[in-house]
C-alpha cells in the first residue's frame, strides 16, 4: 500500500475514539505502521473535544461507548461548521449492523466491522481520504465559481449534498442486503424510498428551472374542480390512514366555474398535502377547506386552505419559500425533504396569478392560496 499523502510536510492525523483499550492501541499501531499520525481518545467526550480543537484529517469512532456514544459524537461533529466535513468512519460489531442506517443518516462516510484486518483498516481510510480530497478539490473549484456567481455556487453545494444523501442510503441498503439477507424486503423499501427522494429533487429542480426561465407555459382551460378535489381526497385519505392521521375535508358540493391550469393547481395541492402529511404527528389532523370569495368582490376567486397540527417558529415563516430552506430542528433525515417543494409551490401560484400566505400559531400551520376563477 502506498504511503498516505501529506499536507505541508506533515503526516495525516487520524483520531481514534474507542473505549476498549486493546482495540484502540491495535488501531494506533496499524495507523503508525501505515504512515499516519494517530491521536487516541478513550471515550466520546474526550474525542469530541480533541476533534473540535485539533481538526484531524479523519475520525474513526466506536458506536457503543458509555457517557457519549458514537451517534452523539457524529451529530456534534456534523453540527459544528469547523468539523462538519471531516471524514468519519464508524467501528461496529457484527451484532450492531442493524443500527448502521442511523449512523449513515447522521452523516457517517463508512464503517468497519470488528474484528477487521490491517489491510481493511488502511484501505478504508485511504478510500475515505481520496474521496475527501476529491471533494476538497471540488470545493476549491466551487469557490472560484463563487467569485463570479455566488448564488449558483450555493445552489450547486446544496444539490451535491442533497443528491449524496439518497445515494449513500441506497449503498448502505445494498450492503445490508448482503449482510442480512433475511431482511432483504426491508432494505429494498429503504432503497426505493431513497430513489424516490432523489427523483423528487431532480424533478423539482427541472420544474424550477423551467419556471424561472419562462419555459413552463400555463394553459388555462375550463376545469372540473369537483373531480380534482375528489381525486386528491381519495389519494390522501389512504395515505393519512396508513400514517394514523386524521384528514378533514371541507369542500362544497358546488364550486364556481374556473378557467385555469389544472395541472399546476393539482401540483400545488399535492406538494402542500404531501408536506403536511410528512410533518403531522400520529393521531393529529390535516384539514383542507375550499370556498369561494365574497360575492361583493369584483374578481371572483377560489380560496384554498391546507392546515395541519404542528407549529413553525415565527422567525422561520418568512423563509419557508426560499430555495433549499429547511426549518431549523426539523428531522430532515426522517422526512427526506429537498427544501424545494414550497419554493415550487410559491412560483406556481404566482404563475397562476394567485397568492399564497402561511401562518402558524396555536398549534397549527396554515397555508392559504387565493386563485382567480378566470386567469387574465
Amino acid at each position: 500500500m502506498r504511503k498516505p499523502c501529506k499536507f505541508e510536510g506533515h503526516p495525516m492525523q487520524v483520531l481514534v475514539i474507542e473505549d476498549e483499550a486493546d482495540v484502540r492501541l491495535n488501531i494506533v499501531e496499524i495507523l503508525e505502521s501505515g504512515g499516519f499520525q494517530p491521536i487516541d481518545a478513550a471515550d466520546g467526550r474526550v474525542g469530541l473535544a480533541i476533534a473540535q480543537s485539533q481538526h484531524p484529517d479523519l475520525i474513526i469512532c466506536d458506536i457503543k461507548m458509555p457517557d457519549l456514544d458514537g451517534y452523539e459524537v457524529l451529530e456534534a461533529i456534523r453540527n459544528n461548521p469547523s468539523t462538519a466535513t471531516l471524514p468519519f468512519i464508524f467501528l461496529t460489531a457484527k451484532t450492531d449492523l442493524r443500527e448502521l442506517r442511523q449512523g449513515m443518516n447522521l452523516g457517517a462516510d463508512d464503517y468497519l466491522t470488528k474484528p477487521f484486518r490491517r489491510i481493511e483498516l488502511l484501505e478504508t481510510i485511504a478510500a475515505r481520504l481520496r474521496k475527501h480530497e476529491g471533494l476538497r478539490q471540488l470545493e476549491l473549484q466551487i469557490g472560484e465559481l463563487q467569485e463570479n456567481n455566488s448564488h449558483r455556487s450555493d445552489v450547486l453545494n446544496t444539490i451535491t449534498h442533497d443528491l449524496r444523501a439518497p445515494l449513500t442510503t441506497i449503498k448502505v441498503a445494498l450492503q445490508m442486503m448482503e449482510t442480512l439477507p433475511d431482511n432483504r424486503p426491508q432494505y429494498m423499501d429503504i432503497a426505493f424510498n431513497a430513489c424516490a427522494q432523489g427523483d423528487e429533487l431532480i424533478q423539482n429542480l427541472l420544474d424550477l428551472y423551467q419556471l424561472e426561465a419562462g419555459e413552463m407555459k400555463i394553459e388555462p382551460r375550463p376545469l372540473d374542480l369537483q373531480e380534482t378535489f375528489r381525486n386528491l381526497y381519495y389519494s390522501f385519505k389512504i395515505r393519512t390512514e396508513n400514517q394514523q392521521q386524521q384528514l378533514k375535508w371541507d369542500v362544497p358540493e358546488v364550486l364556481p366555474p374556473m378557467i385555469s391550469d389544472g395541472i399546476s393547481i393539482q401540483r400545488v395541492l399535492v406538494e402542500l398535502l404531501t408536506n403536511a402529511s410528512k410533518y403531522t404527528p400520529t393521531d393529529a389532523t390535516i384539514a383542507v377547506k375550499v370556498r369561494e370569495s365574497d360575492a361583493q368582490e369584483t374578481v371572483p376567486r377560489l380560496i384554498i386552505q391546507v392546515q395541519n397540527q404542528g407549529e413553525i417558529a415565527a422567525d422561520a415563516l418568512p423563509r419557508l419559500f426560499e430555495k433549499f430552506y429547511r426549518v431549523p430542528g426539523g428531522d430532515r433525515h426522517k422526512h427526506g425533504g429537498t427544501g424545494l417543494g414550497l419554493t415550487l409551490v410559491h412560483r406556481l401560484v404566482e404563475q397562476l396569478q394567485g397568492r399564497i400566505t402561511v401562518s402558524s400559531d396555536q398549534g397549527w400551520t396554515k397555508f392559504k392560496i387565493t386563485l382567480p376563477c378566470e386567469m387574465q
